[in-house]
C-alpha cells in the first residue's frame, strides 16, 4: 500500500472514530458512518476491521458502555443511565453492561458509590472555551500507551518544526481501567498549536469540548494521576454533582517535561460537569 493512500486511509478511519465518540448515543448506522469515512459500506467496513482491529458495531458498543461507568457515581438511576447512554430499556442495557463487564448494573453501582474515605478533594468550577487539538490515540495500559503516543506526538513536531507552535499539551484517558480491558484503554496524546496544521499517518484532529468542568490539581508523577482521578469519584458520589457525555481531560503544566523531578510535575483535571 502507497503511504499517501495508507494516509488518507487513517485519517478517514480516524475522522469516524471521532465522529463515534462524539455521537454514541445516537443509533448510528453503517450508511452513515461510510458517509463519514467517504467510502462504500463495504469497503468501510473493511477498512475499519483492519485499522481498529474490531468491528464497528462492536466498537460502538463499547464506547458506549464504557461511558456509563462513571455516571455510576452520579445521582442518575439505572434507567437514567441506560437511556442516556444510547439504550431504549434497562433490560437491553442490564444485558448488554453484564455481558461486558462481568457484573449487573446495580451491583457496579453499589460498588462505585462506596466511597474509599481518603481526604475530599475541592476542585474549582470553571468554563473554557472548545480547544482546537492534534492528536495520537494509542491503545493499551495507560503508562505504556501514553508513553507511545507522545514518542509518535514528539516525532511528528520534530519533522515539521513545530516546538515553537506548542501552546499547552493534553491527555484523554477515555476508559475506566478497573473495568475495561487493558488492550482496550484508549489515550489520546493532544497538543494545541498556535497555527492550524494538516495531521497526517497517526496524527489526527480534534476538538476537546468547550464548557463548564470541575478542575482539579495533581502534583507529582504523572503514573499516580488515576489515583487521583479515583479520589475524584469520591468527590462526585458527595457533591451529587451531574456529569457531561464528554470525557475528562487532563492538561499538562509542564509544556517540556525532561529534566523536572516527578514530584515536581503539575498537572491540571478536568471533569465535564452540568
Amino acid at each position: 500500500m502507497k503511504n499517501t493512500t495508507k494516509d488518507e486511509y487513517l485519517q478517514s478511519i480516524y475522522k469516524v472514530i471521532y465522529y463515534i465518540e462524539q455521537n454514541y448515543n445516537d443509533d448510528l448506522t453503517l450508511e452513515e458512518l461510510s458517509k463519514v469515512a467517504g467510502f462504500s459500506k463495504y469497503h468501510f467496513h473493511r477498512l475499519f476491521k483492519s485499522i481498529v482491529s474490531e468491528n464497528v458495531s462492536d466498537y460502538i458498543r463499547r464506547v458506549r458502555l464504557s461511558s456509563t461507568t462513571m455516571k455510576f457515581k452520579t445521582n442518575l438511576n439505572i434507567t437514567q443511565i441506560a437511556q442516556t447512554s444510547g439504550y431504549e430499556t434497562n433490560a437491553s442495557f442490564s444485558k448488554a453492561f453484564k455481558n461486558h463487564f462481568g457484573i449487573t448494573p446495580k451491583k457496579f453501582s453499589k460498588n462505585a458509590k462506596n466511597k474509599k474515605g481518603n481526604e475530599m478533594l475541592e476542585p474549582k468550577i470553571i468554563k473554557i472555551e472548545p480547544i482546537e487539538v492534534l492528536y495520537v490515540r494509542k491503545t493499551g495500559n495507560y503508562i505504556n500507551s501514553a508513553d507511545e503516543a507522545w514518542k509518535t506526538m514528539v516525532a511528528f513536531v520534530s519533522e515539521n518544526g513545530l516546538f515553537e507552535k506548542a501552546v499547552a499539551r493534553y491527555g484523554i484517558s477515555h476508559d475506566n481501567p478497573n473495568v475495561i480491558e487493558e488492550h482496550n484503554l484508549r489515550y489520546d496524546a493532544c497538543l494545541e498549536l498556535n497555527d492550524s496544521i494538516n495531521p497526517k499517518c497517526e496524527v489526527s484532529k480534534k476538538q476537546i469540548a468547550g464548557g463548564k468542568y470541575a478542575l482539579f490539581m495533581h502534583k507529582g508523577s504523572y503514573a499516580l494521576i488515576g489515583e487521583t482521578f479515583r479520589n475524584i469519584g469520591d468527590w462526585i458520589v458527595k457533591s451529587g454533582v451531574s456529569l457531561r457525555d464528554e470525557p475528562s481531560f487532563q492538561k499538562y503544566l509542564n509544556l517540556d517535561p525532561a529534566g523536572i523531578k516527578e514530584e515536581d510535575l503539575q498537572t491540571e483535571l478536568y471533569v465535564p460537569i452540568n
